[in-house]
């Protein structure tokens, strides 16, 4: 099903050439080199990364000629070349200070494949460059720590006083497609539809860490029947691209992709639909961008009424796909998988604010972001549970019940830094509410009679009174009691109430009436 749906996904991407065709992949070009027809570099290497900090960089993207066999290269590495772009081992032929002659070579090699005798002047260009870049300058290069690093990522070539890359050109485009059409794949029965195709024996990595497949057998221990690595699991060639470069789709969105601990969402519906741009700011807001904020927040005043906004009324029986996993040493770990309508997925986040939901001042937060309920359950953002960011999240998409370490989390939070906010008491009422089905009112309610809420009123009473007595003092009852008081109630509340430091004079009107 998640490979159907994502195939599906492809084709109505396709539709727009908001997705590369088959042999081609969207990558991150961090170099380029500037050379004439003769295949001279004019000046340096330019740099087209943008530095975010000093481990982050936004990347130039661009449509490359990509195979599978180049995105899992490993131990084949210097004899498995990309054709036309590439990183600096096979462009320059060296590595920091170690040359790679095998590299470079292969490189030059892949081109003439290609290329053949084509007198395009892009890649004629290319071709001399190579031939005749002695390897060992590629040190005196200004960038060359940077464009040999793991940040440097790959180098394209652009003619001079071209504003595309070589690559991009359209014969080179052509010259690749025709390639890649003929390759030979073995024929099987593929498990996307049961029949006879040619099929791919090894599935795309995406860019997580060292690279991880989504689906993969790393150890013979996983293989059956004599079968090798994608054998065991057969698919299409086609389906397999389709289905790769849709995922590889939604991890670059900005607006269909969700990170939160160790978990990353995706979500997608099967047909264009406005709701696909919302759900990422619904569920992890950006406070900083007020004027972002403010449809958002129109949007789920309409959720919360029960109604739908009018901008999906007419898509409220669209399937909506959520595809959740986290990364482990050898691929892709599925976290959750959950299809449902538009409709259902409004309910579902209509009952979640309202679990949230309490009275609130003007400074609190209407609608928190699960991003802003993990920071509440640990005293530093690197201190949050990595596992417990893609369990809420699934807890919010799905209507499951909360995680239990949410509820955990606050208390201890509470515990130790003795402050109660807005937030802190939502989460602490939503799992209470969820989770255990009580009944938990949004304000105070006077006629309540539960001992526990009795005792939590007696308490703030008792706050208020040392508060009017003694002004503003260095410790409250809350910092020295609350815990003790949650904990055994039955010895610190008599202790609270005979303690004689709590004078508190009464107007003359209520002098008879009792706290």
């Amino acid at each position: 099903m998640i490979f159907q749906s994502l195939i599906s996904l492809y084709d109505r991407l396709a539709q727009t050439n908001e997705v590369p065709p088959y042999g081609f992949s969207v990558e991150d070009i961090g170099f380029v080199i500037t050379i004439d027809t003769g295949g001279n570099m004019i000046g340096e290497p330019e740099d087209l990364r943008t530095k975010i900090n000093a481990q982050k960089f936004e990347f130039r993207t661009s449509e490359v000629p990509y195979t599978n066999e180049v995105n899992v290269r490993t131990g084949n590495a210097s004899t498995t070349p990309n054709f036309m772009v590439d990183n600096a081992n096979y462009i320059f032929g060296m590595s920091g200070s170690t040359q790679k002659k095998v590299h470079h070579e292969s490189f030059i090699t892949r081109i003439d494949e290609v290329c053949g005798n084509s007198q395009d002047s892009g890649i004629t260009a290319a071709k001399a460059f190579l031939i005749k870049w002695n390897t060992i300058e590629s040190v005196k290069l200004r960038n060359w720590d940077e464009i040999c690093g793991s940040h440097g990522k790959w180098v394209a070539f652009r003619l001079h006083g071209d504003t595309e890359f070589v690559h991009e050109r359209t014969e080179v485009r052509k010259l690749w497609a025709n390639f890649v059409a003929k390759q030979q794949f073995s024929k099987g029965e593929s498990f996307i539809d049961g029949k006879t195709h040619d099929l791919q024996t090894q599935y795309s990595q995406f860019k997580f860490g060292t690279g991880a497949p989504l689906v993969s057998f790393n150890e013979k221990a996983y293989e059956s029947y004599g079968k090798k690595r994608g054998g065991n699991a057969p698919i299409s060639v086609e389906a397999e691209f389709k289905s790769s470069s849709a995922l590889k789709y939604l991890l670059r969105s900005r607006v269909q992709r969700l990170k939160i601990g160790d978990a990353i969402t995706v979500f997608w519906t099967e047909k264009e639909s406005s709701i696909e741009t919302f759900i990422g700011q619904i569920l992890n807001p950006s406070i900083g961008d007020k004027e972002a904020l403010i449809p958002v927040q129109k949007f789920l005043e309409t959720v919360r009424k029960g109604k739908l906004p009018s901008e999906i009324e007419e898509d409220d029986e669209l399937k909506f796909y959520i595809l959740g996993f986290s990364v482990n040493k050898a691929r892709l770990a599925l976290r959750f998988w959950y299809v449902c309508s538009v409709n259902e997925l409004m309910e579902r986040l209509r009952n979640h604010f309202k679990c949230l939901e309490m009275e609130q001042s003007d400074k609190d937060i209407p609608f928190p972001g699960i991003w802003h309920l993990l920071k509440e359950t640990a005293r530093e953002t690197k201190d949050i549970s990595p596992v417990l960011g893609g369990a809420l999240t699934r807890s919010v998409l799905t209507g499951a019940n909360y995680p239990q370490n949410l509820y955990q989390g606050v208390l201890g939070r509470i515990r130790a830094d003795q402050r109660i906010n807005y937030l802190r008491t939502s989460i602490l009422k939503a799992v209470l509410q969820r989770n255990y089905n009580k009944e938990v009112p949004m304000s105070l309610d006077t006629q309540r009679r539960d001992i526990a809420y009795l005792l939590g009123r007696l308490f703030s009473v008792l706050e208020k009174a040392q508060l009017d007595a003694l002004g503003k003092v260095n410790t409250t009852i809350k910092d020295r009691f609350f815990s003790a008081a949650s904990a055994t109630p039955a010895s610190v509340f008599p202790r609270l109430i005979r303690a004689r430091s709590i004078r508190v004079r009464y107007p003359a009107d209520l002098k008879q009436k009792s706290l």
